[in-house]
């Protein structure tokens, strides 16, 4: 009987049962695809990872990525949470033992290429991670619905919506997600996503999964956000509809598409960054550092980052 080994994580927090939990499985070597997504859909989070030995020079470990609708390339949280994983269970070892801060490097090999993931440890123990997204920013504006039609599938007005000075667009740095700017907290708040006028919309095109996101202006826009999400710059919220997933507590790959569309509005060089709030409205409020470098206009590359906490350790039997 095979016997795999788990270990589940919190990320993009430092405070158990919030954030966005994963699980990290260890020992799937040989095992058909469809028991992976079984596995995946009995844990029933947004996203469980598989762990497999380095097939790439350069790289730490082989990751695959799982959602309860199938595989996908990249994604944020599990890239962080298993680089943590693999730091804390001491499969990769920080530099130095005697205590203090060390910062390593650990590269992931996934289906969009090798992710690299900072990891700070203070006295061997990892407390902060960031990425470095493996493909460059790309975005689209054709195929892109109407105002009218986004707020059909988000049951928002038109008036909910910034206009033209920050159109919505598609934007992928490894997975397409769809970047819609509104005019208010409040907005974010009582967006939903309606599956019928989604499936109208937006089933089938390059970027069919919603972030919607708003500035944060004034201190109305925090009352409902815990003391540890309370410094943010950008509220939040992503839907998954066409992987499963209604609702993600926090989304690294669709943050990144984030920050990579403020960074090409934003008329300035330099190391760009913005700090989110993301599944208050869930009940797992989730803090997402991100980063974009922006050089003579060009955006060069993107980080997203947050902390991790361990929640649980167990084995999983196969019959």
């Amino acid at each position: 009987m095979p016997t795999l080994r788990y270990v589940t994580c919190d990320v993009f927090t430092d405070t158990p049962f919030t954030g966005n939990p994963l699980a990290v499985v260890f020992g799937a070597e040989g095992l058909p695809d469809e028991t992976l997504l079984a596995i995946t859909r009995e844990f029933n989070y947004s996203e469980t990872t598989f762990v497999f030995a380095a097939e790439t020079p350069g790289t730490t470990r082989r990751v695959r990525i799982f959602t309860p609708g199938g595989e996908v390339p990249f994604a944020g949280h599990p890239t962080l949470g298993t680089a943590h994983v693999l730091v804390a269970t001491g499969v990769v070892k920080p530099n130095v033992d005697d205590g203090g801060t060390a910062m390593l490097q650990v590269v992931l090999g996934e289906n969009v290429g090798p992710v690299p993931v900072r990891v700070q440890c203070e006295n061997g123990v990892p407390v902060f991670a960031q990425l470095t997204t493996a493909q460059p920013a790309e975005e689209r504006t054709d195929g892109v619905p109407s105002i009218a039609a986004l707020a059909d599938v988000l049951g928002l007005t038109l008036d909910d919506f910034v206009g033209n000075t920050h159109a919505p667009a598609a934007v992928s740095c490894g997975l397409p997600f769809l970047i819609v700017p509104l005019a208010s907290v409040e907005a974010v708040r009582r967006a939903r996503v309606h599956h019928d006028a989604w499936a109208r919309h937006l089933r089938g095109t390059w970027a069919s999964e919603p972030l919607v996101f708003a500035l944060m202006t004034s201190d109305a826009d925090r009352v409902d956000l815990p003391e540890g999400v309370r410094d943010v710059d950008i509220r939040a919220r992503v839907f998954v509809p066409g992987l499963s997933v209604p609702e993600d507590p926090a989304t690294g790959s669709a943050n990144a598409c984030l920050a990579a569309y403020l960074a090409a509005r934003t008329p300035r060089d330099g190391t760009l960054r913005w700090r989110v709030a993301q599944g208050v409205e869930m009940g797992r409020p989730s803090r997402l550092e991100l980063e974009a470098q922006k050089t003579a206009g060009v955006v060069s590359s993107i980080r997203v980052a947050g902390a991790s906490v361990i929640i649980a350790e167990g084995t999983i039997r196969l019959r």
